[in-house]
């Protein structure tokens, strides 16, 4: 089961449909969930800062790929806005790692790579 849905990462990164599909946005959660299982570990009973913590890795993956990036460029928002959301989202990420005693693993740049 994932750890957030696709309706969050929406929420929280404002990507619409006609930008990124739920299908792809499915994908990198998994990736995300991952992440967040390899690093911190497994939860049956996902905590709102778990959810949380899936939805940023997933947004901050979205923003990061060239061809999305270009695409949310087109929708109206700024390079220096997308990067703004990236630093604010990295930052939140290292905040939910430090609650849980671990460290983001290869420095905050690494978590947009998929």
């Amino acid at each position: 089961m994932p750890y957030c849905s696709a309706s969050d990462v929406r929420l929280l990164s404002g990507v619409t449909s006609d930008i990124v599909n739920d299908t792809d946005i499915n994908s990198l959660i998994a990736f995300s969930d991952q992440q967040i299982d390899d690093d911190i570990q497994s939860f049956v009973t996902v905590p709102t800062r778990i959810k949380n913590l899936s939805a940023l890795l997933t947004s901050i993956k979205l923003f990061s790929r060239p061809d999305l990036r270009f695409r949310l460029g087109q929708s109206g928002l700024s390079e220096q806005q997308i990067q703004e959301n990236l630093n604010t989202w990295k930052a939140e990420v290292d905040r939910i790692y430090a609650y849980y005693g671990k460290v983001v693993p290869e420095g905050p740049e690494s978590l947009g790579m998929v």
